[in-house]
């Protein structure tokens, strides 16, 4: 389908075309279809990250690297937490505020948040410093890991302001429709963390350090990249601490409307936080297991990923314009397609499980059984995952905050975590495994059942 980039009232050119893709006009599927595809590559490259580094880190350093990777894992949680919450409020307000038409307060809406996010991000880099070993102590680091988990912790905080802020950026070119331009970032970063981990680690001999000191530099690159777009004038909005809001409205709309974005990455951190603590009760080989299913499940999760921030803008322009029926439209096919996808991805998972261990570790046969033993129990929750994610991008884009926020608390901190305390206690590490596609199955009904309501009452209000 040609692109249609029809040119609304104050919007900058360059030639005949617009620079913000309109969303609101075409087939919601094709539509999708077009901007889904380089978000989805963007959010693999990014899990590249945590894979590559996971995977050298097993194979040239061992075991215990492996455990204290997944044990710091949480720290980039929570910057991503924080970053993607506020980018993500970012993203609908851009997307509701394209659909009105209503420029000045976009451009105002994009400066607030990269800068805020900013500022936000080196506080708690500076937190993070100060207060380093019991902080990874609190993550889930045992005696034995702790050394290696701060060796790879430290550069990763370094990085930090730079990870958050270029998760800033992307996004908001993603809300502008430049998905292509945010995946060439992505890629960009990706790729130079694949080459740099082996040079670092073991051409080098810094060790887990290494790992660490390659993830970060490959974050500031992508913040480089991506800040040339806009640098260059590539976009259609430019980043000015003079267009930063004055007022708190602004910053507070950002935040309430990302806030259950945040909700559902801190509560991704604060599970793996108790997990990592509850696993540690069954010795580094179980961290390190774990480990090994959140990078595998973070890598096929990046589809639902891809997915949900295509329909993210799709369905902010659709609700800004009052096109309830494109909206519906919208989000039946990005559960459809998600949802076959990650089925998919979780059959062979599971029917691999063995081989994808021995990739990511060294050649340990109780890890090897262990882990694949944790990669099918984790891969059966795949599916309820990416629709509890497709009904919470939902509820973001039309503003319902208090429902999506409900439904990713509900799941992760009301059954998830309580889970994760109960069922090892009764049924040992078999328990532990069995938490999260219990939570998840739980969780997919409650979206299921909020997904339904609000297209009832949707269409009985059009109705009248």
């Amino acid at each position: 389908m040609a692109r249609n980039r029809r040119p609304c009232a104050g919007w900058k050119k360059r030639g005949s075309v617009a620079l913000i893709t309109d969303m609101s006009q075409g087939r919601p599927a094709a539509i999708l279809w077009r901007f889904t595809i380089p978000m989805l590559l963007s959010a693999v490259f990014q899990q590249l990250y945590n894979v590559a580094d996971s995977v050298v880190a097993g194979r040239f350093v061992g075991e215990d690297a492996l455990a204290a990777v997944g044990a710091s894992f949480p720290i980039t949680m929570i910057f991503m937490a924080v970053a993607l919450g506020s980018n993500t409020g970012c993203s609908v307000i851009i997307s509701q505020l394209f659909g009105a038409k209503e420029t000045a307060r976009m451009k105002t809406a994009v400066s607030t948040s990269v800068i805020a996010i900013l500022a936000l991000s080196a506080l708690l880099t500076t937190g993070g410093f100060l207060f380093c070993e019991p902080l990874m102590r609190l993550l889930g680091s045992t005696d034995t890991i702790l050394p290696e988990a701060e060796a790879y912790a430290v550069p990763i905080l370094l990085a930090a302001p730079f990870q958050c802020s270029s998760l800033a950026l992307a996004q908001c070119l993603r809300a502008e429709g430049k998905s292509k331009e945010s995946m060439a970032g992505q890629l960009a970063g990706g790729l130079l963390n694949i080459v740099l981990d082996p040079l670092f680690i073991y051409t080098l001999g810094m060790g887990i350090r290494g790992a660490g000191a390659a993830t970060a530099l490959s974050q500031v690159m992508v913040w480089a990249a991506l800040l040339w777009f806009y640098v260059r004038g590539k976009t259609s909005v430019r980043i000015s601490v003079r267009q930063v809001a004055r007022t708190p409205r602004m910053v507070k709309l950002i935040f309430t409307t990302g806030f259950p974005s945040l909700c559902r990455h801190c509560g991704n951190a604060l599970a793996t936080i108790v997990l990592n603590r509850a696993a540690g009760g069954f010795g580094d080989a179980a961290i390190a297991a774990f480990s090994i299913a959140s990078r595998v499940s973070g890598l096929a999760l990046s589809v639902s990923i891809g997915f949900v921030q295509g329909l993210q803008p799709v369905a902010g322009y659709a609700h800004g314009s009052k096109d309830h029926a494109r909206l519906k439209s919208a989000f039946r096919f990005c559960c459809a397609a998600s949802m076959s996808a990650l089925t998919a991805l979780a059959v062979i998972i599971a029917a691999a499980a063995p081989w994808i261990v021995r990739m990511l570790s060294p050649s340990d046969g109780g890890l090897v059984e262990t882990g694949a033993a944790v990669l099918r129990a984790t891969s059966i929750a795949l599916p309820f995952t990416t629709f509890i994610n497709c009904t919470g991008t939902l509820f973001q884009a039309i503003r319902e905050s208090a429902r999506s926020s409900a439904l990713v608390l509900g799941k992760q901190v009301c059954i998830y975590i309580p889970l994760l305390l109960a069922l090892p206690r009764a049924w040992s590490m078999n328990g532990l495994m069995a938490a999260m596609p219990l939570a998840d199955a739980l969780g997919f009904l409650a979206a299921l059942w909020m997904a339904r309501s609000y297209f009832r009452r949707a269409q009985h209000a059009a109705a009248l």
